[in-house]
């Protein structure tokens, strides 16, 4: 097959990639009575491997491109993955954290490759990942509205019921709410790739000459806007406010001279945003209220589980106790409790800390310190700062086997 070929498939891979990428359909392999100690080939890892061996004869990424990067972060990279094989060596499950180790070093290379792609690739790769968001911010919808889920093996979708222990609801007086999910294994993280769409979505509107180009990405702004509302995502809301300040400073000279565009998308939001909360008042105070049976057990449990992964990164500061496997060593520690008490702590970095040490982080930090600066040569800041303040406030972004596919291609994106 020749070069012209290679090319077509590998971008044919790539987009396939992009729009698989949201959803959760998985192989098991190992199955446990915890996801997070389960072992699964995801569809969207297959994807990425098989684009990266096909860009390498499309002649579209080769050796140089690795070694065309800044030399700090090929030493961060390889500090982080050298420091990831002696926390598995010495993890509670070995195989486990060699797993999500296979993950991350499997995104760092598609990392590489994506960033070296001409910027029409990129800014098409981003288009297809918003349009998949926009699907599942249809799902999210619909499971908030109508109260009702459906289960798919094929999308990675599972079942969720208000009535059922352990479901995310809000609780009133009327009842039991079921929180927005979409594809996602929680409504945190359904509200995080909410916002990190909406941001997307305004950010092309912004940048996109056409009419027809502005219209299809208000569309799709004010798609991902109540998708964000009804995930109660208080994570999502915080880094959605701070990313939108981003996006209006970035572009403000953009907003200035399409004044009256600027003015109509501001409006239709204020507008979309007090029709959802207005509709549905009564959870969102609920949410709002500190004192409410369930806030004050999400409170309490969100503490317990930080001092936890403290309490681990206490007990292994250099190493860790093994990627992916902080839960495991909560449940070494306290073997009575059921596997449904233990979660990681609700924190990116406190997570990394606990389950790969202090030089781990350090090395992840680097890594996410030059995705900062390209993020400012390419006025994208307001992407990174989404994803940041997302890190500060819950784990989804390292916990989840996809997470760091996530970070990495959202990285490759702006650099």
């Amino acid at each position: 097959m020749n070069k012209k070929n290679w090319v077509r498939l590998s971008l044919g891979l790539l987009f396939l990639t992009a729009l698989v990428l949201p959803w959760q359909t998985k192989l098991i392999l190992r199955s446990a009575i915890s996801d997070y100690w389960e072992i699964s080939i995801y569809t969207t890892t297959v994807l990425i491997v098989l684009s990266i061996l096909t860009l390498i004869p499309s002649g579209l990424v080769s050796l140089k491109h690795f070694q065309s990067m800044p030399k700090l972060w090929r030493y961060s990279a390889l500090l982080t993955i050298v420091v990831g094989i002696v926390s598995a060596l010495f993890s509670p499950d070995p195989l486990l954290s060699f797993y999500v180790l296979a993950l991350l070093i499997i995104s760092l290379v598609f990392f590489i490759v994506v960033q070296a792609l001409p910027d029409s690739w990129k800014r098409s790769l981003a288009l297809v990942v918003l349009v998949s968001l926009s699907f599942q911010a249809l799902i999210g919808l619909y499971q908030f509205v109508t109260q009702l889920s459906f289960a798919s093996s094929i999308l990675g979708i599972a079942y969720h019921s208000a009535a059922d222990l352990g479901t995310a609801v809000i609780e009133t007086a009327d009842g039991r709410w079921l929180r927005a999910y979409g594809a996602s294994g929680h409504p945190n993280a359904f509200g995080g790739f909410m916002a990190l769409g909406h941001i997307g979505s305004l950010i092309f509107y912004i940048r996109s000459r056409r009419i027809s180009a502005r219209i299809f990405f208000a569309f799709l702004y004010l798609l991902f806007l109540p998708a964000v509302l009804v995930s109660f995502s208080r994570a999502a809301y915080l880094a959605l406010i701070i990313g939108l300040i981003a996006v209006m400073y970035e572009n403000r000279q953009a907003l200035r001279s399409s004044w009256k565009a600027t003015v109509t998308i501001a409006s239709l939001t204020v507008l979309m945003t007090v029709a959802v909360v207005s509709l549905y008042f009564p959870l969102y105070i609920a949410r709002a209220d500190m004192s409410n049976r369930l806030e004050v057990m999400s409170i309490s449990d969100r503490g317990d589980l930080n001092r936890r992964g403290l309490d681990n990164f206490k007990d292994s500061p250099l190493i860790g106790v093994g990627l992916g496997a902080s839960t495991l060593a909560d449940k070494q520690k306290m073997p009575s409790l059921a596997a449904w008490h233990f979660q990681p702590a609700h924190n990116y970095w406190l997570l990394a800390a606990s389950e790969g040490g202090v030089f781990f982080v350090f090395g992840l930090a680097a890594l996410w310190a030059f995705a900062y600066q390209k993020s400012r040569q390419r006025r994208l800041v307001s992407v990174f700062v989404v994803m940041f303040m997302l890190t500060l406030f819950d784990h989804w972004l390292f916990s989840l086997p996809l997470g760091s596919a996530w970070t990495f291609l959202l990285f490759a994106l702006i650099w």
